[in-house]
């Protein structure tokens, strides 16, 4: 574990540490013909060179320079996004994890973790729960509580909201609960609570904004325990 360890920081470090802006911008306009898309490469593969046990197999920093030139060079004729830049990230790891299965470990190695993972009664009781509190009870959290969002939906601090942001917000708030509470975490979920109020403070203190906190409250109540009553039983049956 130890090489794919450095390999995966190496190429973390070469990929973000290395390139500032100004050369990423280089790359961008000149594309092919920039000359630091091929620096870059070579010391990606140098880098990767370094922390392989074996020398003598050149091959690896062979694979990791011309792979790393072509999907750079991919990279820099997409138009800037997330699932390009998690793309071409996931693209990068995923040659490195290759290399080193095929290089220093049993072939047979990635399949066997992977089966057993898949035949694991407490991966599959963990995946359905935070499943579940991601989308299932989303969906039934926004019933309980509609009949109060409709007594504020007109109010005019409403319009000023990111979109979508209460929901997002929501969403990671249920995954932190469920995670505090199975890892037997509790006092996280105290720190979680007091975090929140601290920055709804300063939204709800206003004379006229007596509903919205009352709403605020009850979907948070509602939130956390949900997300505590689901943890508790994912624990029961993981036991």
């Amino acid at each position: 574990m130890l090489t794919i360890l450095q390999w995966i920081a190496a190429h973390l470090f070469a990929d973000f540490v290395l390139q500032s802006k100004k050369l990423i911008q280089q790359k961008k306009e000149r594309k092919a013909g920039s000359w630091f898309l091929y620096a870059h490469s070579l010391i990606h593969a140098s880098l990767i060179y370094f922390f392989s046990p074996d020398k003598s197999l050149w091959i690896i920093p062979v694979i990791v320079f011309v792979t790393h030139y072509f999907i750079d060079l991919w990279k820099v004729y997409q138009k800037e996004s997330a699932v390009i830049f998690i793309a071409d990230q996931l693209m990068h790891v995923t040659v490195l994890v290759v290399l080193w299965v095929i290089c220093y470990e049993n072939v047979d190695w990635p399949a066997v973790i992977v089966t057993r993972i898949l035949i694991n009664n407490n991966f599959w009781v963990i995946i359905t729960a935070y499943l579940f509190v991601i989308y299932p009870l989303a969906y039934l959290l926004g019933y309980a509580t509609q009949r109060w969002r409709k007594d504020i939906e007109h109010n005019e601090r409403s319009s000023t909201s990111l979109s979508e942001a209460g929901k997002w917000i929501g969403v990671f708030e249920r995954i932190l609960v469920l995670t505090f509470v199975i890892n037997n975490h509790f006092e996280g979920i105290g720190f979680l609570i007091a975090a929140k109020s601290i920055l709804r403070f300063n939204d709800i203190k206003g004379n006229n904004m007596r509903k919205e906190a009352e709403y605020i409250l009850i979907g948070t109540l509602m939130s956390f325990a949900s997300s505590i009553i689901i943890g508790i039983c994912v624990r029961l049956l993981m036991k």
